[in-house]
């Protein structure tokens, strides 16, 4: 008789025990930086990444481009701490650093990406240039302008500004990337210009005249403006409007 008991308590405790398989949490790695020193084309930077894997901790700091800049292994859950010189680059994309935690049983985790360029990279805009073109495409003619700063430190936020200081239009386009207005053209003349801004500096191109009321014959015709070019066009945009008042 003690022969079932024993099958009875065995699958008792079988079932006791038996439970679903749990998912095992990946530890966060986090990563921060702090600027130690600034000197004219360059930051002396302290990189700082820390996670709660049980150690030894590899810790690898890795640039862009799959750059491994350092490596430390700590025996100890103190954050570790990398020492580097950073120089001013032309993009700010070059300025991104990520902290990777591995153990030597293979557990491996990264950090998020960190961008350096609001305090190493920062520029204020420059070489703000514009393109204008005149469309009728049978909804009524348009103003099309396109602006672009050719150096600056992101986020650029790029506004559509009248002769009297109201915005019409305002975008922040990804970086690189140039801002596109669209506006309908009125039967009244009106000046217009492109403004460019980050958290450094602003900068506006020439007000442009716009002619009012309809366009020429020809169904499309493109005003390339910049910074150096933007004064003979607003001349002939002007010329333009005293033929068609006669």
């Amino acid at each position: 008789m003690r022969l079932p008991l024993l099958f009875g308590l065995a699958a008792l405790a079988t079932s006791s025990f038996s439970t679903e398989p749990e998912t095992a949490l990946t530890p966060e790695v986090s990563i921060a930086y702090q600027v130690l020193e600034v000197f004219p084309q360059g930051r002396r930077v302290v990189v700082t990444c820390h996670s709660q894997m049980p150690p030894p901790v590899t810790y690898s700091l890795w640039g862009s481009r799959d750059i491994e800049v350092s490596k430390k292994m700590v025996s100890t859950h103190d954050p570790v701490s990398f020492h580097i010189n950073v120089t001013l680059k032309s993009r700010p994309d070059l300025l991104t650093y990520t902290c990777q935690a591995s153990t030597s049983w293979g557990l491996r985790q990264a950090s998020t990406t960190l961008q350096m360029y609001w305090e190493l990279w920062a520029k204020p805009v420059s070489q703000l240039q514009t393109g204008l073109t005149l469309l009728d495409r049978g909804a009524g003619p348009r103003l099309e302008m396109s602006c672009q700063a050719a150096s600056g430190s992101p986020p650029i936020t790029y506004s559509l500004v009248g002769k009297d200081g109201h915005v019409h239009m305002r975008q922040t386009p990804p970086y690189g990337q140039p801002a596109n207005f669209s506006v309908p053209l009125t039967q009244t003349p009106a000046w217009l210009q492109c403004q460019a801004q980050n958290g450094v500096g602003v900068q506006s191109s020439p007000l442009t005249l716009v002619p009012p009321g309809q366009l020429p014959k020809a169904a499309t015709f493109v005003l390339a403006a910049s910074l150096t070019s933007i004064a003979a066009i607003t001349s002939g945009m002007l010329g333009w409007t005293a033929r068609s008042r006669l």
